[in-house]
């Protein structure tokens, strides 16, 4: 298998020549290793690569499947983990420029759980927490110069260029579905509290996920699958019933009311004419499968970027951080600071502006079936972008993807980012974005699938 062989394949093939007996986990495996090996040095989207456990996993997984013991479609399928998700035994920097190791004594549960379903890790992917202003020092597949989004921009671009089939991203304020929209792969938040984030970094008491980010709409199903499970570890995980997302994907769209806002923040401050026409084309593309698009307004989502719950991340800082760790992580200072003498009032009115949000959603949501709109992203911006132009003014970059991402972040709901198109002079792809009602992952995963299978966007792959 090349590195051109990998661009192409997706969790949903290949597992069937695993369980078939077809391909070996252990030829897969290599292969992903040898691309990360030619491309890595390229695009830096490893912090930590593991190479010597994926072999040893990959060989246990191809015994596992040979005497009959097959656990699933992601038996034997190599993935990484942005590494702000916890790795017993395997180094987490948790985002930390100095690559400090700081020795989890346990797993992050989504760890676990691809572990016990005989996924292969490759090793720990580019975080952008805790720099700040700096640069983003991670690059995209599409243009080593520009930036693959931010914060699980390693994710984004891990996945875009072959470097494992899956990776799980976390998102705060839309940092699984920008490097998505990115790097022209799916990224998947789902309803809060659907995914443990257990040993998962956790910026945001309220509105913090983990995500996975895929080539196509049915790997994120399979990987949703494995994930989306009650863990009694973490305070806010739904006590529900595992749920089936892939057998649902392929309903089609025909008889659903497609919401469609029409405020001016939406359209003209945060993305380019060319990148808006991707999305209304796509936006015409659902309406042909069948789909009633109906226009709605969401004034108060505009507000989600601005939303003041600084407090949370200094806790969560405090509570899983030495003093003497966080006194030479520079970069954490002004967070740190910000976040501990932030006065209650300021928090309370951050928490009534995000409840205000995610009532105006879900009243949005009683007219229709899904949202869909723009994925914020920041496509084509030099990897050391400060600011942005959008329609002839200077916007802050990257900062910029949170005004459009935020909505689903601060309520919590369920929202996707799927390729649709391209920008700038072709060059770089642009996301679409779903947003679902909580708990109905699987209708956000139908609407994505029927447009993603009308459209050539999720075969074209970026030039590595």
């Amino acid at each position: 298998m090349t590195g051109a062989d990998l661009l192409n394949t997706t969790i949903s093939q290949v597992s069937r020549s695993i369980r078939e007996r077809q391909l070996s986990p252990v030829e897969l495996t290599q292969a992903c290793i040898e691309q990360s090996e030619r491309v890595d040095p390229i695009l830096k989207a490893f912090t930590t690569m593991t190479p010597e456990y994926a072999i040893q996993r990959a060989q246990q997984a191809e015994k596992e499947i040979s005497s009959g013991k097959y656990r699933g479609p992601l038996h034997g399928i190599p993935y990484t983990l942005k590494d702000v998700i916890a790795t017993q035994g395997i180094r987490t920097t948790f985002g930390n420029p100095r690559m400090i190791d700081f020795q989890p004594q346990e797993s992050a549960t989504v760890h676990v759980l691809l572990e016990d379903a005989g996924a292969i890790l490759l090793g720990k992917v580019y975080s952008h927490i805790g720099r700040g202003d700096n640069p983003v020092m991670c690059y995209s597949p599409w243009d080593p110069d520009t930036s693959p989004g931010t914060t699980s921009g390693g994710s984004g671009s891990a996945v875009a260029s072959g470097m494992g089939l899956l990776s799980i991203g976390t998102d705060t304020g839309g940092s699984v579905r920008h490097p998505a929209s990115n790097c022209g792969v799916v990224g998947f938040k789902a309803t809060f509290g659907r995914i443990s984030r257990f040993g998962v970094w956790a910026t945001s008491w309220t509105t913090d996920q983990a995500g996975p980010i895929t080539k196509t709409v049915e790997d994120n199903a399979i990987a949703m699958e494995c994930l989306a499970v009650h863990d009694p570890k973490d305070l806010v995980s739904l006590n529900l019933e595992s749920s089936e997302y892939r057998s649902g994907v392929m309903g089609g769209v025909g008889g659903l009311k497609i919401g469609l806002p029409v405020d001016s923040w939406v359209w003209k401050e945060w993305i380019n004419q060319d990148e808006e026409d991707a999305v209304r084309n796509a936006v015409g593309v659902l309406e042909e499968l069948g789909a009633e698009i109906v226009e709605l307004s969401l004034p108060l989502a505009y507000e989600a970027r601005n939303n003041s719950l600084a407090a949370e991340g200094a806790v969560w800082l405090r509570d899983n951080f030495s003093n003497d760790a966080l006194q030479e992580w520079e970069e954490l200072h002004t967070q740190l600071e910000r976040g501990e003498t932030q006065s209650f009032t300021e928090y309370l009115h951050g928490q009534q502006k995000r409840m205000a949000i995610r009532q105006e959603a879900i009243a949005a949501l009683q007219r229709v079936d899904a949202i869909v709109m723009p994925t914020g992203n920041t496509i084509g911006d030099k990897w050391d972008a400060i600011t942005a132009n959008i329609r002839g003014r200077d916007v802050p970059a990257r900062s910029r993807a949170v005004y459009l991402n935020g909505m689903a972040s601060q309520a919590g709901l369920p929202a996707i980012s799927i390729p649709c198109g391209f920008a700038k002079e072709e060059r770089f792809p642009v996301g679409l974005q779903l947003v679902g009602r909580d708990l109905e992952e699987a209708l956000v995963l139908r609407v994505a699938y029927a447009y993603e299978q009308a459209t050539p966007w999720h075969q074209q792959h970026p030039p590595v």
